[in-house]
């Protein structure tokens, strides 16, 4: 009861919503009201739909997550596109040698145990850090264990469960996701990578933003860029 009368508080204006103090705090961001946020920050330019839950992480200019999303101490770069129902960084359970891979065999403290087991924990259960490169495109319903790094420029098809790193500029998919194939020859990944692009001042990326339309433009896009530089 005391849930509903809150929020129907917050609906009306009488009572301040959990999330306006990072909105104070982020205001070029849009964050949905439904969002659930644990220590997290953001950088620029950010947007967060409906029902995404972050937890200790970092989601850096520009990139958005989309609905129903699951990220947990995660590092999202620049320009990152998350599609709904995307979960990254899920924990694991011990796969080798332990007879059971229940938790309370191995910690004493874990929600999903009611009944505690032993009094201590064997096995540290911190999900490790997964790290997200810049313009990384991830499809929806993709799992992402934490721990896995995805290159920039990376493409994970709906649906993926990745199991390993995923390298720069390639596409994965499948279960487990295998590579596909790259999105450009060596020589222009290569090339993408050292220009990084996404640290360049917004106002030259929405100068030339045409210029994005074609990787046969990136040289002319570098060197102008280098002109201004110079």
């Amino acid at each position: 009861m005391f849930r509903i009368i809150k929020r129907t508080l917050i609906l009306l204006g009488l009572c301040p919503h959990p999330l306006d103090k990072v909105r104070r705090e982020n205001p070029d961001c849009k964050i949905s009201n439904s969002t659930s946020l644990t220590n997290t920050q953001f950088g620029k330019w950010v947007t967060i739909f409906n029902h995404a839950t972050l937890i200790d992480s970092i989601i850096d200019d520009y990139s958005y997550i989309g609905s129903k999303s699951f990220i947990d101490n995660t590092r999202l770069g620049k320009f990152c596109s998350i599609a709904p129902d995307v979960r990254v960084g899920l924990a694991g359970h011990p796969t080798k040698d332990v007879i059971s891979t229940y938790p309370a065999f191995y910690s004493s403290d874990n929600s999903g145990c009611a009944k505690k087991i032993r009094d201590d924990s064997i096995l540290h259960e911190k999900t490790p850090k997964t790290i997200i490169g810049h313009d990384v495109w991830i499809g929806a319903n993709a799992i992402i264990p934490g721990g896995i790094e995805i290159g920039t420029g990376a493409i994970v098809a709906a649906g993926a469960v990745v199991v390993k790193d995923v390298a720069p500029y390639s596409i994965v998919g499948g279960n487990p996701a295998t590579l596909i194939r790259y999105r450009f020859s060596e020589k222009d990944i290569e090339r993408l990578l050292r220009s990084e692009w996404w640290n360049w001042q917004i106002e030259f990326i929405e100068e030339h933003v045409n210029y994005f339309l074609n990787i046969n433009n990136l040289d002319n896009l570098i060197a102008k860029k280098n002109k201004i530089s110079s």
